[in-house]
């Protein structure tokens, strides 16, 4: 009866996903925003900048991997990966000049729940200030944007069993954004992970980002970058990782990205990575490698430093540097011991389900 219940239970998740993506498509006002002819239709775009040097080395397809702190960004649900602890801090160089920060925390509270906080900075620079006709006005004016956030995780014993977990999460958002005149809203994110454990193990996820009122600067509220992704990964061998991301966005085409990591451990909790990715978006920037990234990591006892260079053609290169912080030192799920999302805070062993 309770695996009758299970199985039911599953089907009307993904039915009800599936359902919303469908019903959604079908509209025409959707459809009208979510193509290529709505660019520049939307506002606090900075919500889309993209975290982590591992994640950006993958060219972005992380929605089923996000596996340590920087998953309060990617998907939420992603966070009952971590063992106990996890923290992140990151410097991106990004184009024109503009460089922004992102920190977050993570922290087990049981075998089941995971919670975090993060924050993300922009730094723009000084522009001048110009009236109407262009004419300099002898002073300057300093954008920035600001971005915090609170996260919960849960895996759903419900839902799991030996061969398999599933876990929800949610973020929500309070970003401030200031170009002379300050505007600020509310969002949230919502995401679904599965983790299958057969001979190749896999995760399969889903993640709803930025759904919330957008920025309103003046008579006019701007949307939100409103964006579905479905996204798949797999671990065809121990030190391997390849993953592949479908994404449907507010103010753009839909678009694909894919990455791959091949790890290797010259000495007992020690890594070295090696990491490449393709985004179908970035791909239609002119000029140069655009769409491609490439990045590594170097792993020791509890630190990894990351390091991601996404070149976008005839606009410049973007570069991020991120140092994340694991303990106990971490191991990607497909290779513990116990093969599972449920943790016990003090031992770090699964419980019998």
């Amino acid at each position: 009866m309770i695996k009758t219940i299970k199985t039911i239970a599953k089907k009307t998740a993904s039915c009800a996903i599936c359902g919303l993506v469908a019903a959604s498509t079908a509209t025409p006002a959707f459809a009208a925003a979510f193509n290529g002819s709505a660019v520049g239709t939307t506002g606090a775009s900075f919500l889309n900048l993209g975290v982590g040097g591992k994640a950006m080395g993958m060219g972005g397809a992380y929605t089923a991997v996000a596996e340590n702190a920087s998953a309060a960004y990617w998907n939420p649900a992603g966070l009952v990966q971590i063992n106990k602890m996890s923290a992140i801090f990151m410097q991106a160089s990004y184009l024109a000049d503009i460089n922004y920060q992102y920190a977050a925390y993570a922290q087990r509270i049981n075998s089941e729940t995971v919670i975090a906080g993060s924050i993300m900075l922009t730094d723009i620079g000084k522009i001048d200030r110009t009236d109407v006709s262009g004419t300099a006005l002898g002073d300057t004016f300093s954008p920035r944007d600001q971005v915090f956030s609170l996260s919960y995780s849960r895996a759903i014993q419900e839902l799991s069993d030996k061969d398999h977990d599933l876990s929800l999460g949610v973020t929500a958002k309070y970003y401030s954004s200031k170009i002379v005149d300050t505007a600020s809203g509310v969002a949230f994110d919502l995401g679904i992970m599965a983790y299958y454990f057969p001979t190749i193990p896999y995760r399969l996820a889903f993640v709803m980002q930025n759904l919330g009122s957008g920025p309103k600067f003046d008579q006019e509220r701007s949307p939100l970058p409103l964006t579905f992704k479905v996204g798949g990964s797999i671990s065809p061998f121990r030190n391997l990782l390849v993953s592949v991301d479908g994404i449907i966005p507010r103010g753009n085409s839909v678009y694909a990205a894919a990455g791959a990591e091949l790890s290797m451990e010259p000495y007992e909790k020690s890594r070295i990575s090696l990491r490449a990715g393709l985004d179908t978006q970035k791909m239609s920037i002119t000029g140069g490698t655009s769409g491609i990234s490439l990045g590594m990591g170097m792993a020791l006892q509890f630190f990894t430093l990351d390091y991601a260079y996404v070149p976008m053609g005839e606009l410049g290169s973007t570069h991020r540097f991120s140092l994340s912080f694991d303990f106990p030192f971490w191991t990607p799920l497909f290779q513990r011991r116990d093969r599972s999302v449920f943790s016990s805070v003090e031992q770090f062993v699964v419980p019998n389900k």
